[in-house]
């Protein structure tokens, strides 16, 4: 591989907008209360705080990358999805009551779970319920069943397929998912879970990876943009370069023909994490944090890639003007020694090492003092004196 309309959102993603309808049904230690959200227009101002993973959620509550999701998954860590399409965002959290205790209501992690439907089978319909994660989980089988579980009773006819998107610095491990091995019984055993797993996927100048990214997929380009900040954030400052070429060839061409909800998202998403990872920049991390929209992110990044490549080439030339001086001086110490022994040469030395280029002697200098009998006296702009 070379370097080559949207939902308003919810409010229980970071974004305006909802309305909630709630059921509740008895459980041991109170009440639980399921939410189903639908989207509604708001007035309301977006909150202003994002977090790493409820921006990542932010950009699949989009139905456009939803679907490019239900497609990569379904090209490697989840055939059976196949042919099945994102209808309906389900917002599903879950919120449990306890009188006893202050506030007596307390909401559970927020996953992002979709509605899908198979063809043109209306009928045909199951739940895709997505767990982004940024670091290793040892609770993830049971936090995934409860979640599952305690869904809201209008979905649970529905069979659930539970995914793990792993977004960390390192792998995330195994889960463990239920499974019936005949349908209709009432025993069941456990596999592991659906993991979709960023190191598994290769990027052109990244280490590891086997598995090729789907090509014009918004999923693909955000994995690999995932992969760049572990790596970064693994002490490999180099990738940054990386960042430019994967925003022109695997986010931008995609990105740019959907809507304004999901740019934005995606733009949120990338000034959040990238700024944490270039706390040595302050003047890109300010321009970072004036982005709104994806495709703003690429001039920020080229102008920084301007600058980079700038001091790379102030570096080298500053590699050659003192490579080129430090082997003047050798020629200049050697035949100063040769001349008039090492007494002279060292009383020398000090001066032409604290001496830039342009102010070194040249042997034209140094043969006049030899014939004249004087002692190497080294002048002002790379000039001999001319008194003995």
């Amino acid at each position: 591989m070379n370097f080559q309309v949207g939902n308003p959102g919810i409010e229980a993603l970071g974004l305006t907008g909802h309305r909630t309808t709630e059921q509740s049904q008895p459980s041991g230690g109170g009440d639980i209360t399921f939410s189903e959200v639908t989207v509604s227009l708001s007035s309301e101002p977006t909150p202003p705080p994002f977090s790493h993973d409820l921006t990542a959620k932010s950009i699949f509550a989009e139905p456009e990358a939803a679907r490019d999701l239900v497609a990569l998954l379904a090209a490697r860590e989840c055939p059976e999805l196949w042919g099945w399409t994102p209808m309906r965002l389900v917002a599903g959290s879950a919120v449990t009551a306890d009188l006893e205790r202050h506030p007596p209501q307390a909401e559970g992690h927020r996953d992002l779970v979709w509605e899908l439907a198979r063809g043109d089978h209306d009928a045909d319909r199951m739940l895709l319920h997505l767990e982004f994660q940024s670091q290793r989980d040892a609770n993830m089988s049971e936090r995934m069943f409860l979640y599952a579980l305690r869904m809201s009773p209008s979905l649970r006819g529905l069979e659930v397929c539970g995914v793990v998107v792993n977004t960390g610095v390192d792998r995330f491990g195994e889960w463990r998912s239920p499974v019936q091995a005949v349908a209709g019984v009432h025993r069941y055993g456990f596999r592991t879970g659906a993991l979709l797993e960023i190191h598994d996927h290769a990027v052109p100048g990244l280490p590891g990876g086997t598995h090729a990214l789907l090509p014009d997929n918004l999923a693909a380009g955000f994995v690999a943009l995932a992969r760049v900040q572990a790596e970064m954030a693994r002490g490999q400052r180099t990738a940054v370069a990386l960042v430019l070429p994967v925003l022109r060839e695997l986010v931008l061409p995609r990105a740019l023909g959907t809507a304004p909800s999901l740019r934005r998202a995606l733009g949120a998403w990338f000034k959040t994490r990238f700024d944490g990872l270039l706390a040595d920049q302050p003047d890109l991390r300010a321009a970072l944090r004036r982005i709104t929209y994806i495709e703003e992110a690429e001039a920020v990044m080229y102008t920084f890639g301007q600058y980079v490549e700038d001091e790379k080439k102030d570096a080298e030339a500053r590699g050659m003007a003192e490579g080129e001086a430090r082997g003047k001086k050798e020629i200049l110490l050697a035949f100063i020694r040769q001349v008039w022994g090492d007494a002279e040469a060292d009383r020398c030395a000090r001066e032409l090492n604290a001496a830039a280029l342009d102010d070194l002697p040249d042997i034209a200098g140094l043969l006049a003092d030899q014939a004249a009998g004087r002692r190497p006296r080294l002048g002002p702009n790379g000039r001999t004196e001319t008194s003995a």
